[in-house]
């Protein structure tokens, strides 16, 4: 597959790579879209070997585990690593399902900055009616927090280089502008601070008494110089906080941000998007601040449609004669419901993905087999009508009293947006009363 590496400082370029291999706990996303953060810049300057760029990317779910999205499923991630690619495996703690509203573009703009904005806010506290002063506030970051805390009741100053990096800020609901941090008119109960150098000091000066800054970047790559005494000045007793984005829970906090979003009271700013191959230009315009908000990279242009019904129980089925479980669990909505008519012990309805598969299709299975005998399933016709779609297949085993079992089994499946949400089970129940049940206590 392709993807992009570092080929020397401050330079990246495509290359054809191994495949990706799904780890434990992981799944595999075909990347539809992808963000570059400036943060990123700085790892690229020095890269570490062996390390590909890539943290924040949307797509599809293409291998997943038990517990996992369906594959198909459109979703975006905070990868550790190694996004600005085809694909990528992606720790399902790090991954969020996304709904059809939001646009792979717009979810790839989310999570570092969003995850980011979410979590400064969370360590500030309450801010309905503080005043909050924001540095560097033209990024994806700044976007956020500002939306966000305006919305919350905030008072918010944002500090930004120039009138147009200001305007959007503005209609987000930052109530005063400035370009530089020494304008910045009043005092504030919370600075959020992202420059360093000769940034952090002055905005420092402009907390209140037992204010708190809380430092979360140093965008100028220069040094803070702290006077301990220049603090009587003003800020008495005020509280520096180090911050560290990465202090939570991502899946938790995506599923945060997507509903923001899809609800509209969150709006990714994205100042740049471009095709995947111009990213070594992108990554250079967001070097030396040519970009505002989030700069987004697509990978596949058009979004992929949900595999047809017909596919999806082919699939199902194959996996169940394959033994894998994962994919058969993945097939599943989360609220299917399996009915199996009849008067037998498994007969009624069976509700709710993890008690067909783990119960039903599990451990009634084991009961009513031998001890580790092979069920043997053969798929014999597929015919699909819209969304319902009619399987046959055969089934082989050996049942705990050693009787031979095989039986014809069609299921009348319903299936939407690449899901199963229905099956309807019909075999020879006979068969299945005399050889399964009757040797039974």
């Amino acid at each position: 597959m392709r993807a992009f590496l570092p080929v020397g400082p401050n330079a990246i370029a495509p290359a054809e790579v191994d495949e990706v291999r799904q780890g434990p706990g992981e799944v595999v996303i075909e990347v539809a879209a992808y963000s570059v953060n400036r943060g990123e810049t700085f790892q690229v300057e020095n890269p570490p070997a062996d390390w590909r760029p890539g943290k924040d990317v949307a797509g599809r779910v293409v291998a997943t585990i038990d517990g996992g999205p369906a594959i198909g499923s459109r979703v975006l991630a905070h990868v550790p690593h190694s996004g600005w690619a085809e694909r990528v495996a992606a720790p399902l703690a790090q991954v969020a399902v996304l709904p059809d509203e939001i646009s792979f573009q717009q979810a790839a703009a989310l999570p570092l900055a969003g995850l980011t904005a979410v979590r400064l806010l969370r360590s500030a506290g309450a801010v309905i009616g503080r005043r909050i002063l924001l540095t560097g506030a033209s990024g994806g970051v700044g976007h956020y927090v500002t939306e966000l805390a305006a919305a919350a009741g905030a008072c918010v100053t944002a500090v930004v280089s120039s009138p147009p990096r200001g305007e959007r800020l503005r209609e987000l609901g930052a109530e005063t502008i400035v370009y530089d941090v020494a304008d910045a008119p009043g005092r504030y109960d919370v600075v959020l601070e992202s420059v360093g150098g000769d940034s952090l000091p002055i905005a420092l000066s402009k907390l209140l008494p037992r204010g708190r800054l809380i430092w979360f970047g140093e965008a100028s790559r220069k040094p803070i110089e702290l006077d301990f005494f220049t603090l009587f000045d003003g800020p008495e007793n005020a509280t520096i906080e180090h911050f560290h984005y990465t202090d939570g829970d991502d899946a938790a906090d995506l599923a945060t941000l997507v509903r923001l979003v899809a609800t509209g009271r969150l709006h990714p700013e994205i100042g740049r998007q471009e095709d995947w191959s111009r990213t070594p230009e992108v990554l250079d315009d967001l070097r030396r601040r040519r970009i505002r908000g989030n700069a987004v990279l697509t990978v596949i242009e058009q979004e992929r449609p949900p595999l047809d019904p017909r596919t999806v129980v082919t699939r199902y089925v194959e996996a169940v004669a394959a033994g894998d479980r994962a994919t058969m669990r993945a097939s599943f909505a989360p609220d299917v419901v399996w009915t199996f008519p009849g008067d037998l012990p498994l007969s009624g309805e069976w509700k709710g993905r993890d008690t067909v598969v783990d119960e039903f299709l599990g451990a009634v299975a084991g009961r009513v087999f031998a001890p580790g005998a092979r069920v043997t399933i053969t798929l014999a016709n597929v015919i699909a009508d819209g969304d319902l779609v009619f399987a046959e297949w055969t089934a082989a085993a050996t049942s705990r009293s050693g009787a031979p079992y095989r039986n014809s089994c069609g299921g009348v499946f319903t299936v939407r947006d690449g899901a199963i949400v229905a099956v309807r089970e019909y075999l020879d129940t006979d068969h299945v009363r005399r050889t399964l049940f009757e040797s039974m206590p």
